[in-house]
């Protein structure tokens, strides 16, 4: 038995663990990450960043590793039946990546592993976690190492990323709702194409028989991704619904070209595989001292692209939650949050994926002929693009209705508590330099941003500098503030502050609805813990005492 009562003990080195222990060790957590396997992902699996998960990247600061093996994707096209019904531009207005990106899970762990070591720690591959024990301090893990021998580890907390098959889910016994999508399955190949349609676009096409895409990827392969009616097999199946009968080339160029109506030529293929999918969901993440994130607490259709990204975001949201719940800066209720505000998304992605799913499975006439009429209109309105979009890059995920841990007073006409903080272009007036307002959030800190308001005067001033300094008495270790001003020159009553920013063009003001003066609070994760206006001091304060200790 190991001596040492490690902090966290993470299980699974996907993308999932890996972000979980990467943030771990940002944090200055003590954790260790072991994986059954013997290396990283060598196929690329889930292919896409979307744009909530590249600001994970960035907070985490992985961000710019991402992009450098990676390619934009910038345009859409929709094809429904024959028919060319639009295009839909991949853009987010707010936030510094407005277009997803494609690089393959093996790049994404790739990436995350090498960031996990810049920071200090390292994957124990080929460590397989064979069984458990928790009590009311700790959590005692056995694992069976490559050559045999076996060690128990013991730690305050276990979380388990470990996958569909999780066994630390099973032993558990928690459920895992839902059920297989019987007589469906999916092919698909990441190859080289030669065909008529123009290079820079990826290309959505829905047919008689279900949907496929044609997604550009980097090193000038696209993947081919198709589902069609299934045949009774005898293939068995992975974690991740891939079967042992993979298809062959031919017959992904085969259904290609029939469904698609085009006369396309795939070569070079660098992975071929079919799928059989499920969707399920753990009935709750937590149990006392063990977490579930990522596969392990839900998994879904292929639709959209999501499973990666949100068991990502699963892990951000659950790294600083158990950081600083171990250093005692948060009181420990901060961790029942993470199931009150995972849970809901899962559910939300499940249903949505699956409704998407069977409506596009296989339409009779009628719907087919409503898409081709009516298609083009409402994909050329801009909000239905805009709602599209901001569901599918994860941008509109809220906890406003679900989480113990927000709070909303009003004071703005813009994003509320729980609603994930909006970008936007400033001036930081200590050096005159143009940043980001996501720049402000980056580390390890909350944000309180006081919003002096497009009619400010001096009262006003006067009642946020004496919030400003209120908070930071209190909890100047774990709080920056800044003043977001909206004129070109800062007002008297602040001119002595280094910690305002200049929203001249009024970006931030508009971005947050804001008009008069007001306050918001941001989460290490970069979403409104606290929104109200000045009159609502003793409410922040209640709010901040609640949650966290005093200055850590």
């Amino acid at each position: 038995m190991s001596a040492e009562l490690l902090d966290i003990l993470v299980v699974g080195a996907g993308p999932v663990g890996l972000t979980l222990a990467s943030e771990l060790n940002r944090y200055g957590i003590a954790c260790r990450i072991i994986d059954k396997d013997p290396g990283t992902k060598t196929i690329s699996k889930a292919l896409i960043l979307h744009v909530r998960t590249q600001e994970v990247f960035d907070a985490i600061g992985a961000i710019a590793a991402a992009k450098s093996v990676s390619v934009p994707m910038r345009q859409i096209s929709l094809r429904a039946y024959g028919k060319i019904i639009g295009h839909l531009h991949a853009e987010i207005a707010d936030s510094p990546y407005p277009h997803p990106i494609i690089l393959g899970q093996d790049r994404t762990e790739h990436v995350l592993e090498e960031h996990l070591h810049q920071l200090g720690g390292r994957v124990e591959w080929q460590t397989e976690a064979i069984a458990f024990e928790q009590d009311a301090t700790q959590v005692s893990v056995t694992v069976r190492h490559a050559d045999g021998t076996e060690e128990v580890i013991r730690s305050h907390y276990l979380i388990a990323c470990d996958g569909a098959h999780s066994m630390i889910r099973k032993q558990l016994g928690f459920r895992f709702e839902g059920g297989k999508y019987e007589g469906e399955q999916f092919i698909q190949a990441d190859a080289k194409i030669r065909w008529t349609l123009p290079k820079g676009i990826s290309h959505l096409f829905l047919t008689r028989e279900g949907y496929m895409m044609v997604i550009e990827m980097p090193d000038d392969l696209v993947r081919v991704f198709i589902s069609l009616p299934d045949h009774p097999a005898d293939a068995t199946v992975d974690e991740h619904g891939a079967s042992d009968d993979a298809p062959s080339l031919q017959e992904v160029q085969d259904a290609l070209n029939a469904l698609g109506g085009v006369d396309a030529e795939l070569y070079d293929p660098t992975w071929l595989a079919r799928y059989r999918t499920s969707h399920r969901r753990a009935d709750r993440f937590r149990d006392g001292r063990i977490f579930l994130a990522g596969d392990a607490g839900h998994i879904h259709v292929p639709l959209g692209g999501q499973g990666m990204n949100t068991g990502i975001q699963d892990a951000f949201n659950l790294a600083w939650k158990l950081a600083y719940t171990v250093q005692g800066k948060a009181t420990p209720d901060l961790l029942d949050s993470y199931n009150a505000e995972r849970v809901p998304v899962a559910e939300a992605l499940l249903a949505g994926t699956d409704k998407s799913y069977r409506i596009i499975l296989h339409p009779n006439e009628l719907k087919q002929n409503a898409v081709r009429l009516l298609g083009p209109f409402i994909v050329n309105q801009q909000v239905v693009r805009t709602k599209l979009m901001h569901t599918l890059e994860e941008v509109d995920i809220s906890y406003r209705d679900t989480s113990p841990i927000v709070e909303d007073h009003g004071g703005s006409g813009g994003a509320g508590a729980g609603d994930r903080a909006p970008n936007a272009t400033i001036v930081r007036l200590a050096d005159q330099e143009t940043i980001q307002l996501f720049d402000a959030f980056r580390g390890t800190h909350w944000t309180l941003l006081l919003f002096t308001g497009q009619k400010a005067t001096a009262e006003t001033d006067q009642k946020l500098l004496s919030i400003q300094q209120k908070v930071s008495k209190v909890y100047s270790q774990l709080i920056h503030s800044y003043f977001v001003v909206p004129d070109l020159l800062p007002p008297q009553g602040l001119s002595g502050s280094d910690s305002i920013l200049m929203d001249g063009e009024h970006f931030a003001h508009e971005r947050y609805g804001v008009a008069s003066a007001c306050l918001y609070l941001i989460r290490p994760d970069w979403y409104i813990g606290f929104r109200g206006g000045i009159a609502d001091r003793d409410r922040l304060m209640d709010y901040l005492a609640r949650i966290l200790m005093i200055n850590g």
